[in-house]
């Protein structure tokens, strides 16, 4: 019996800064859009108007970076792998 090496061996290289930006311009203004739909949606929200929108959107724009590197690695993978 021979021993079969590991098949599933980790990505050392990181994903192309096209694909980082591609993936950025997606998903940063989807969660931003997403935090002002929240911010809409919470009554308690409303007297502080469009400074509580912006300060939503601008939340969203900093939690969409985490979706946004996870979609980068998981295409990059995708495509290091040929399928």
């Amino acid at each position: 019996m021979t021993h079969q090496p590991n098949r599933q061996t980790p990505h050392t290289s990181q994903p192309s800064i096209w694909l980082s930006l591609f993936c950025h311009a997606l998903m940063v203004p989807a969660c931003a859009i997403n935090g002002t739909f929240v911010a809409i949606s919470i009554p308690a929200l409303a007297p502080y108007g469009y400074a509580a929108l912006y300060a939503a959107a601008a939340i969203g724009a900093v939690l969409g970076i985490v979706p946004a590197r996870w979609m980068a690695r998981k295409i990059h993978e995708g495509i290091a792998d040929g399928g």
